[in-house]
């Protein structure tokens, strides 16, 4: 896989994905799934091991675009860096990011000793990322605004000259406007100036996403 992407690009999986090996009689499931933020990634290992219910462990590893990226794995029980320092592992070696992987693991009655049991994660994690498909994703910020109901049409019209559609802002109308929007990283500070020209005074944040 070439990796030639501009500074605001990462690759990514288009869909949940899934593989599974079999060794010495233990079966192993590697579950790649898209999150952005910590909260997701629990909420999918909470629906994970509902799937696979009595599994004997739930091993995991995700990497989340940041400054630095954070990224973070868990051997759920197997022997210390024999599962999710190797699923980790591989998702660094394909760039993948904004992107978890939980291996799923019914023993099977034989032990396969640290070395073996690092072939294994890696092995499935590989596969799943095999049938996957790769896709290039830009990198977007998540922004959240407070404003009065006079500021509200410069904010629209700002949004629009940086291709945010009036139709791609979550809004709720109260005393003043709450509202929610993504955008491309590299678009930010051009909109940041933006909100700093129209004299903004209300709240403001992003993230990348």
């Amino acid at each position: 896989m070439e990796r030639l992407l501009k500074e605001e690009q990462y690759f990514s999986i288009a869909q949940p994905v899934d593989a599974e090996i079999n060794i010495k009689r233990s079966r192993f499931i590697a579950s790649l799934r898209v999150i952005s933020r910590r909260l997701e990634f629990e909420e999918a290992l909470k629906e994970i091991n509902a799937r696979y219910p009595k599994a004997n462990h739930y091993c995991w590893a995700y990497r989340i675009i940041g400054n630095p990226v954070q990224e973070h794995s868990s051997d759920s029980g197997e022997p210390s860096g024999s599962a999710g320092r190797p699923i980790l592992g591989t998702l660094k070696k394909n760039s993948l990011l904004n992107i978890m992987a939980v291996v799923t693991r019914y023993f099977g009655g034989v032990k396969l000793g640290v070395s073996g049991l690092i072939s294994a994660y890696a092995q499935v994690t590989s596969q799943a990322v095999i049938n996957a498909e790769i896709i290039v994703q830009e990198q977007m910020a998540s922004f959240e605004f407070i404003c009065s109901y006079e500021m509200y049409n410069l904010i629209l019209d700002a949004l629009k000259r940086r291709h945010v559609p009036s139709e791609k802002i979550k809004t709720i109308f109260e005393e003043n406007i709450f509202g929610e929007f993504n955008i491309r990283l590299n678009e930010v500070k051009a909109l940041v100036k933006d909100f700093e020209n129209m004299k903004y005074r209300g709240y403001l944040s992003y993230r990348r996403k």
